[in-house]
């Protein structure tokens, strides 16, 4: 203060000396109370601490998936993976705990690190939620240009949030057309299929099939092409050789095949015909919630044209084909099986998913009881990257377990697990709701 007071006398004395303002001190009083200012706004505001997530290991929710189960709600605060689309709308939800105040949430993407292995997080930005009725509400817009995985943290005091969370939603609306096309993609050698004597028959039934039963979305085109004509992976997929998926590609799902490079073919879902798939009972398989229609990673529905047993091979006929195209569809788009296998619950890792969630599909808890399909598949957890549950279609004969799907109630639906003659014949209405939303929430 004693060099302001020396300026500011110095100042008033040249100011009645000769008349004139002083620069100097003008240009002093500016810059002291800019660091006055600096230095105030400093001391008032802390950093945002950041709460990443505990585990490197997460729990995935799907948009408008109705059974979440309990590992969601016991892992939300300390970091879940959301799946989302570039242009969806979305909002998760939760029910409102008194006795502790509102959490923030904080929102990481996901990224692979540069040894094109490892996945790394970078915080995005921290959400506050609304309160509507008895529900915390946080509402968001999904700003990237490709399907993403976010993870999601609760924040409480610089820590994760330490209320009670029940009820969890997790809803997606989006504006892409409600209007799908099909490209069936023969792979090697295909064995004469009884029902359909060539891939334009096959096609045919499989056009037909998908309108009759994807009644809440437009079935527009089917394409049919054959890998061994693609233009640059051609060779790989020789014509005159049965292809078992699994082997000789390191790639399950074919998924270098999504997107066939055409002129009208791109963003069409790509249902790929193999000679069979090189697991025991399995007739097809699809990524759940792959939803992908833009090409690479779990961009494709596989089917075979055999099944593998232990008794050897069995071909499937053009109407079985057919419907197990159009179930691994529906897990392509994010239904689960009506009931839950074993298998399903190690994909999981959840007892508590037992059905699918919707008021109006049954379940059969004398299937679970059965023991039928015992072998697991990939855990549903993942490491920053894509969830990587692959759900397969098996065989009613599996693992020789005698099943009678008349006792089941919901034997009717196409998400019923067991393939047989007399099951698996329409979707429910909320199931084809669900389809609808999401496949307008895929770029296509």
């Amino acid at each position: 203060m004693a060099g302001l007071s020396f300026f500011a006398s110095l100042c008033i004395r040249r100011f009645f000396v000769v008349k004139k303002a002083c620069p100097l001190f003008i240009f002093f009083i500016f810059i002291w109370g800019t660091l006055f200012s600096l230095v105030a706004c400093t001391e008032s505001s802390d950093p945002e601490v950041i709460v990443y997530p505990r585990d490197r290991e997460f729990y995935a929710i799907f948009p408008n998936d109705p059974k979440l189960g309990d590992s969601i709600e016991a892992n939300l605060a300390t970091g879940i993976m959301m799946i989302v689309h570039p242009g969806g709308h979305y909002t998760l939800s939760f029910g409102v705990d008194p006795t502790h105040e509102a959490p923030k949430m904080q929102l990481f993407r996901s990224y692979k690190q540069r040894d094109g292995e490892r996945y790394g997080l970078s915080k995005m930005k921290t959400l506050e939620p609304k309160i509507s009725g008895d529900h915390y509400v946080f509402s968001f817009v999904c700003e990237e240009n490709e399907r993403s995985s976010w993870v999601l943290t609760l924040v409480e005091d610089d820590t994760y949030y330490r209320g009670k969370i029940s009820d969890v939603k997790f809803e997606g609306s989006g504006s892409y057309s409600d209007t799908l096309s099909l490209n069936l993609i023969s792979v090697g050698l295909i064995d004469p299929i009884e029902g359909a004597p060539s891939m334009d028959s096959l096609s045919r039934l499989l056009i037909s099939a998908f309108r009759k039963n994807y009644t809440s979305i437009v079935i527009d085109t089917i394409y049919v092409n054959y890998a061994e004509k693609h233009p640059s992976l051609g060779e790989k997929y020789p014509a005159d050789r049965h292809w078992h998926a699994e082997s000789p590609s390191g790639d399950m799902t074919l998924s270098e095949l999504g997107n066939w490079p055409a002129k009208g073919v791109t963003e069409a879902l790509d249902i790929v015909l193999v000679h069979r798939i090189d697991e025991l009972n399995s007739l097809g398989y699809a990524g759940l919630f792959a939803s992908n229609l833009i090409g690479g990673e779990r961009s494709t529905v596989v089917v075979g044209s055999h099944v593998l047993s232990n008794a050897g091979e069995r071909p499937l006929a053009a109407d079985e084909i057919v419907k197990v195209a159009v179930h691994e569809t529906g897990h392509f788009f994010g239904l689960k099986h009506t009931t839950s296998t074993w298998a399903d619950l190690e994909s999981y890792q959840d007892l508590s998913i037992l059905e699918d969630g919707f008021e109006d599909t049954p379940y059969c808890p004398e299937l679970l009881q059965s023991g039928l399909y015992k072998k697991g598949s990939p855990s549903a957890k993942s490491d920053y990257s894509m969830p990587g549950q692959v759900y397969r279609m098996m065989d009613r004969s599996a693992y020789g377990v005698a099943f009678d799907e008349d006792s089941c109630p919901d034997a009717y639906l196409f998400m019923f697990p067991v393939s047989s003659d007399k099951s698996m014949r329409e979707f429910s209405r909320q199931q084809l709701k669900f389809l609808k939303q999401s496949l307008m929430l895929i770029p296509h």
